[in-house]
C-alpha cells in the first residue's frame, strides 16, 4: 500500500541509524526493534518493525506493507518515538 502520511526524511533517518548503529544480522540490522536492509545496488531500502514492512524507493517512493491498522499504527508511533531519540 502506497501512503502519504509518513514522513520520509524521517523515515530515512531511522534507516540510517538502525544500518550504521545497528547489530549486522545475516543480510539485515537491527536496532531498538528496528530491521534494516537494501538490495544489492542500494537503490531500494527496507525498514521493518514488528509486521510492518517499508520499502523506500528510488526518488522518494515508499510502500508499506501491514496486515491491520494496529499495526501501521504501532509502526508510526515507534518510528516517530526513535527518531525523536536520535534527533
Amino acid at each position: 500500500m502506497l501512503h502519504n502520511s509518513i514522513d520520509l526524511k524521517t523515515c530515512l533517518r531511522v534507516f540510517n541509524e538502525t544500518v550504521t548503529k545497528g547489530k549486522r544480522c545475516d543480510d539485515y540490522y537491527e536496532y531498538h526493534g528496528f530491521r534494516a536492509w537494501f538490495d544489492f545496488d542500494g537503490y531500494t531500502c527496507f525498514l521493518q518493525y514488528n509486521r510492518v514492512t517499508m520499502t523506500l524507493m528510488f526518488h522518494g517512493k515508499y510502500e508499506i506493507d501491514y496486515p491491520a491498522k494496529e499495526d501501521l499504527a504501532a509502526f508510526e508511533q515507534k518510528l516517530m518515538q526513535f527518531a525523536v531519540q536520535i534527533s
